[in-house]
């Protein structure tokens, strides 16, 4: 992945919005450019670009990672303020990591859209978005699918960085595949090694539970996980089993970490307030 891309939102042009597109451009796009591409990614003819604030850009500048971009096919701006997933969400950025076969695709394929893709061209790097309510708590999760051949290993440490959550994902069908796990643990931790709990939150996910003859057991799974220091989930993207799960545990720690950091902040606040007196 180049460094200098960034992340766009793309939404279609409606008074409710609800469908995120997250793609990967560069920040000098024109904005010719990117009516082609929103055109090919929301399935419309697109005309008109519009800020998050409803402004028509008529040119665009330099642009912002995670810059939200409203598309219209030529009618006038729709979206209400209140309706905007992006202003009411919060919102997540978790990777997926794991050797090459063992379904990173099928999993993120399976979370997004609840369908079961068999046959995948391996993939570089891929963005979804998902609109979820977890808890009663709307949340906008964005997804990283990456590789797994061993070619892309140079492009681990930007896949890792600026994340919140990670998915350590291998399969039952592959014993290597539960070994190569170490690789990107060990990567996680020196990239955030200063921040502790402030850090990521890092899971492991054995799938393909569905096959009938797996060749790594469950107890095998949880061995690793606990000298990694991680939760383990068995998942399978085949039947959806465990897929949800995976995804809910990560957003509910990082979300239980802000209710501490805000508590921590403000007991720092009322002690500086005291010394004062």
């Amino acid at each position: 992945m180049e460094s200098s891309r960034v992340r766009a939102v793309l939404f279609k042009n409606e008074q409710h919005p609800t469908d995120a597109h997250q793609i990967l451009i560069s920040p000098n796009i024109t904005k010719e450019e990117l009516l082609h591409l929103a055109s090919e990614q929301l399935g419309i003819s697109a005309k008109k670009i519009f800020s998050e604030t409803g402004l028509l850009l008529n040119s665009l500048n330099s642009i912002s990672d995670g810059t939200t971009f409203y598309i219209s096919q030529g009618e006038n701006f729709q979206v209400k303020s209140s309706s905007s997933p992006q202003k009411t969400s919060k919102k997540y950025v978790i990777c997926l990591l794991g050797a090459a076969a063992v379904g990173k695709s099928a999993i993120t394929l399976r979370y997004v859209s609840n369908k079961f893709v068999r046959d995948y061209d391996p993939t570089i790097e891929d963005y979804y978005t998902k609109n979820v309510v977890i808890d009663n708590e709307p949340t906008v999760i964005s997804i990283l699918d990456t590789a797994g051949m061993e070619d892309y290993s140079p492009l681990v440490d930007d896949w890792i960085d600026n994340k919140d959550g990670f998915i350590l994902v291998y399969s039952v069908e592959l014993p290597d595949s539960l070994t190569r796990l170490r690789f990107f643990r060990d990567k996680i931790l020196h990239r955030y090694q200063r921040q502790g709990n402030k850090g990521p939150v890092t899971v492991m996910a054995a799938n393909k539970i569905d096959i009938p003859n797996r060749n790594v057991s469950a107890e095998e799974g949880r061995k690793v996980a606990e000298e990694l220091d991680m939760k383990q989930f068995e998942v399978s993207a085949a039947t959806g089993q465990g897929i949800d799960d995976v995804f809910a545990d990560i957003i509910r720690v990082l979300r239980s970490r802000r209710v501490v950091q805000k508590k921590e902040n403000k007991e720092s606040w009322f002690k500086k307030a005291c010394s004062l007196l």
